[in-house]
């Protein structure tokens, strides 16, 4: 994405957070082929995120999947922090003529207050609140299969969405196959684009960092 786009970007999420408010959580992702970072996020005590934190599995699958060439965004999606709040998502994809993903901003709605607010009228009334009411915590919309996207604040719990957790266990001594296979399981869903992911899997998986950049270059030779 070319800095002028990036700096646009910035004053519209910046726009938007005035028009919406502090209810809303925007982040702003820049997507190259080196790297997928935070550039911009406002109201990020939402969710506990900052710039550092990566983009969630959720994120990161709407990117390998390509789901952008069908779409330009995707809308009412569960999310959830790590403190467990539940907010509601949507995703607006930034591309070029050629339909090339350059980015992607990020609404959180956090509806805590809303739903406070209607449990004292319903209160009021003595009727029952929506925390005693069937699916008052709201599904995910049909188009993205019910899934609940994660706000995770750091790289270690995007990997571990990835593998298999059991593999590292401290008593289990994984194989250089076994751990090859880690990382190209992390290659292929183009989790090394993440800031820190490298050092984290070398962590992980008990290695060096060159280690893990060996296993990399192994596997793109195959």
């Amino acid at each position: 994405m070319e800095q002028e786009m990036i700096y646009q970007t910035r004053a519209l999420i910046d726009f938007l957070s005035t028009i919406l408010g502090d209810q809303y959580e925007i982040v702003f992702h820049v997507i190259t082929e080196e790297e997928v970072y935070i550039d911009s996020i406002i109201n990020g005590n939402i969710s506990g995120r900052n710039k550092d934190s990566p983009l969630t599995k959720f994120a990161l699958d709407l990117i390998d999947s390509k789901a952008y060439l069908d779409k330009d965004y995707v809308v009412n999606y569960k999310t959830i922090t790590q403190r467990n709040k539940q907010l509601q998502g949507s995703t607006f994809f930034i591309k070029n003529q050629d339909s090339e993903l350059l980015g992607m901003i990020c609404f959180n709605l956090d509806y805590s207050k809303k739903i406070s607010l209607t449990n004292d009228i319903l209160e009021n009334l003595n009727l029952p609140t929506l925390s005693k009411m069937p699916h008052s915590k709201g599904d995910a919309p049909k188009e993205n299969g019910g899934f609940t996207e994660v706000l995770s604040g750091n790289v270690r719990d995007i990997i571990k969405e990835y593998i298999n957790i059991d593999l590292l266990n401290d008593s289990i001594d994984l194989t250089q196959e076994a751990k090859m296979d880690i990382v190209k399981t992390l290659e292929e869903k183009n989790i090394f684009q993440l800031k820190g992911a490298v050092t984290e899997t070398a962590g992980l998986l008990n290695v060096s960092e060159p280690t893990i950049y060996r296993y990399r270059k192994l596997i793109a030779n195959l």
